[in-house]
């Protein structure tokens, strides 16, 4: 029994126990699980894999694959996309053997995404990340049944945006735009993308000084980090809010205020990249 996995991820994902066991079961039951071993019916244990997106063979080792190991190890590159750890993401990505792969429609869509989305936001090769993002949308979710449709239209926009193509990107952004607010979200993993979405999206209308738009994400951004428990994404949307404000009304206390709120997430999710640009920020602002 890999318990140690399990509270792991949990603390990876910025989940308290209160917030993990919400629905499912009582804390007490959970904290019973997590520090003394005792197992709640599997019922339960289910429901709480399902929600951390752990597979119940990773808690009590049924199995402990090859392709097992890469799935778990590009989440962690997904995390540390949110982190801005990009090196330790492209190490993760060169270790990932695709072939292995072949057989997870899921996973292989994982990895695109990933490659695609570090390619765009490390300075990497855009032709490559086009590459990538259209073998999501070309061939791997010709039908746009999944939320990597979406996050591959993100990444296609963002890949333009750099270009300098106002066309090519408005087309891609405006077909997230339009559903944005309709996506299913069932799981925690889809809650990272989501937000993840959101941002982007909020970044590229911040960009193009359409900040009534740009803020409206950015604030339902907050709200969905809030009712799903999850912190590592909000103090950059907060960054962004202050930018924004700073960007129409010059500096304030109320910048200041937003500053402080990403400052705080920040620390609380030990994001050293955030802080060093939080900081400046607020310098700059005093």
């Amino acid at each position: 029994m890999n318990i140690q996995s399990f509270v792991e991820k949990r603390k990876e994902m910025g989940l308290s126990q209160k917030a993990l066991s919400k629905g499912i079961c009582t804390q007490a039951t959970l904290s019973k699980f997590e520090n003394n071993g005792k197992i709640p019916s599997m019922k339960i244990l289910i429901q709480l894999c399902n929600r951390l997106d752990l597979a119940l063979d990773d808690i009590i080792g049924i199995d402990n694959n090859g392709k097992k190991k890469q799935i778990q190890a590009m989440n962690k590159a997904e995390f540390n996309l949110i982190i801005e750890e990009y090196d330790n993401s492209w190490e993760i990505l060169k270790e990932i053997d695709l072939d292995s792969l072949s057989d997870d429609l899921k996973a292989t869509m994982q990895y695109y995404y990933l490659k695609g989305y570090l390619n765009v936001l490390d300075d990497g090769d855009l032709l490559e990340a086009v590459f990538d993002f259209n073998r999501i949308l070309s061939d791997l979710d010709a039908k746009g049944e999944t939320i990597f449709t979406f996050l591959a239209f993100v990444g296609m926009g963002m890949v333009y945006a750099q270009q300098g193509d106002d066309a090519k990107s408005e087309y891609y952004f405006s077909k997230v735009f339009n559903d944005i607010y309709g996506m299913e979200i069932d799981d925690v993993t889809k809650i990272w993308r989501y937000i993840n979405i959101i941002f982007y999206c909020s970044l590229y209308y911040s960009n193009r000084k359409e900040f009534e738009t740009a803020n409206t994400l950015l604030r339902y951004g907050v709200k969905i980090c809030q009712d799903n428990h999850v912190t590592y994404y909000i103090a950059r949307i907060y960054e962004q809010l202050a930018i924004n404000k700073c960007e129409v009304d010059g500096q304030s206390d109320d910048v200041l205020d937003l500053l402080n709120k990403a400052q705080v997430f920040s620390e609380f999710n030990h994001n050293e990249n955030e802080l060093i640009k939080i900081r400046k920020l607020i310098k700059d602002c005093k």
